[in-house]
């Protein structure tokens, strides 16, 4: 099984870490007394602090990616969900990074929440959005809020939003919808990745995704879905709710059928109620409804002496 969107960024990450490396490599070789004059030597060892934490930073966050490649192939038959794990660990092992940094300059608790006291201020409010999301995708990981592999419906506060003017913008491809359904695919440090029905992969905010409305589609729980469709008056509403009974019975055990509301003078509306049986999505069963009463609609027109096809509206939805 391949995982999407890991192996093609893994030879840029290697390139950047061999690069790297190949400068802490040179800073370290500098190093010997032999190489540099003793004046630049020993302003060069003043700070040759930094260099060890670079090279604490460059190789640490190169063994967690080496653990994390491994986990990604070991695990992979967990599909997406390996990347849950995945991103758990490198949070962790980037926080021990921080620590490893913090203890080689010699920072202590007490320093450290003294330093942070005025500087907190200072980079909190320039990072809120950044640390907003990152905080956000810490509880996502810690709680598994939202899994990979998880079907859901995020709308409200989306900054999409559908073409309303001109009229025929309703329908075209410029259409943006304020609501995003799709199959989570991997929950990051920042940002969530999100396979949406048309195939696109949308990268929202952790924050937004933590804070907005969010529904799951369970499809153990049971729904019933609503269908209205457009009859002509001409058919006998009694002959109409007979042959959608027959016709309807034979892939669904629980439905309800009634005449609802005459539409306007020529149609009338017939609403069909059907709970859907479990382990099927709701719109899988919308769509085998719709086809059995248009199936019913075309039979009747088929059996009908003089019949033409009239145009009838449909609507449906769930509850």
């Amino acid at each position: 099984m391949q995982l999407p969107g890991y192996n093609l960024k893994a030879p840029k990450r290697l390139y950047y870490f061999v690069v790297a490396i190949s400068i802490l490599v040179v800073l370290w070789i500098l190093s010997r007394p032999a190489i540099l004059p003793e004046e630049i030597y020993e302003a060069y060892i003043s700070y040759f602090t930094i260099i060890r934490a670079l090279t604490i930073v460059v190789l640490g966050a190169l063994a967690l990616e080496l653990v994390a490649s491994v986990i990604t192939r070991r695990l992979k038959h967990l599909g997406r969900e390996v990347y849950l794990i995945r991103n758990v660990i490198l949070v962790l092992g980037y926080i021990v990074l921080g620590f490893m940094v913090l203890a080689l300059f010699e920072v202590t608790g007490i320093s450290a929440v003294a330093g942070a006291t005025v500087s907190g201020l200072v980079i909190g409010l320039g990072l809120q959005p950044i640390l907003a999301n990152l905080f956000a995708g810490l509880i996502i990981l810690g709680t598994g809020f939202l899994k990979p592999g998880t079907e859901v419906k995020i709308s409200g506060g989306l900054p999409l939003a559908t073409v309303a003017f001109p009229a025929y913008k309703m329908f075209s491809r410029d259409e943006f919808m304020p609501t995003l359904r799709g199959v989570v695919m991997e929950v990051g440090l920042l940002h969530t990745k999100i396979l949406s029905d048309s195939g696109e992969i949308v990268k929202i905010p952790n924050n937004l995704a933590f804070s907005n409305s969010v529904v799951m589609e369970e499809k153990e729980e049971p729904k019933t879905v609503r269908v209205r469709y457009e009859f002509p008056v001409e058919y006998d509403p009694d002959m109409v709710l007979e042959k959608l009974h027959k016709a309807l019975s034979k892939d669904f055990k629980d439905f309800r059928a009634y005449v609802e509301e005459q539409s306007d003078k020529k149609y009338y509306i017939v609403l069909v109620l059907a709970t859907t049986p479990p382990n099927v999505k709701v719109r899988d069963c919308r769509s085998r409804l719709l086809k059995q009463i248009i199936k019913v609609h075309r039979e009747i027109i088929a059996t009908t002496p003089d019949s033409k096809p009239e145009q009838s509206g449909t609507s449906a939805g769930f509850t």
